[in-house]
């Protein structure tokens, strides 16, 4: 596991970033929660780095069900703000297993561990895992509002 504060310190130039293009300082508070929000399964040791946190599943299935509801037809800054969280976990993701890939618990490598009551089809629900967040919400919605489009 990466500490967090190589997370957190990951974050910064991102915020300073985003906010030289014109974005509002608060943009830092959902990109800081995205590069935090894998941690949250590192609690416990046999759900650390599941396939469930340790992937843009959790902002996919927000976007699925905001933009089926409208909500960020109401408000879009609420689209920032996930896109942002999305981007803070692509920070995590990317200080976990490209760079600086500081490993401080056992087991903690790629690709991610099957966890939870189906561990047995851990790699199956990753790929379906990847599958949905591809489609319903890294193509559509987070990759053009990367690059601006």
């Amino acid at each position: 596991m990466t500490r967090r504060a190589v997370h957190v310190a990951s974050t910064v130039p991102v915020a300073f970033l985003a906010v030289a293009v014109g974005f509002h300082p608060v943009v830092a508070v959902p990109l800081l929660c995205g590069a935090l929000l894998p941690e949250l399964d590192g609690v416990r040791e046999s759900t650390h780095r599941s396939w469930a946190l340790h992937t843009f599943l959790v902002p996919a299935l927000a976007y699925f069900a905001g933009s089926r509801t409208g909500v960020f037809a109401a408000w879009p800054a609420l689209l920032t703000g996930l896109n942002s969280l999305a981007l803070g976990t692509g920070l995590h993701l990317f200080a976990d297993f490209v760079y600086p890939r500081e490993m401080s618990r056992e087991g903690a490598s790629w690709p991610v561990r099957p966890a939870g009551p189906a561990a047995h089809w851990g790699l199956l629900w990753l790929g379906v895992s990847w599958t949905v967040q591809w489609f319903l919400y890294l193509s559509p919605e987070f990759l053009p509002w990367l690059v601006g489009l």
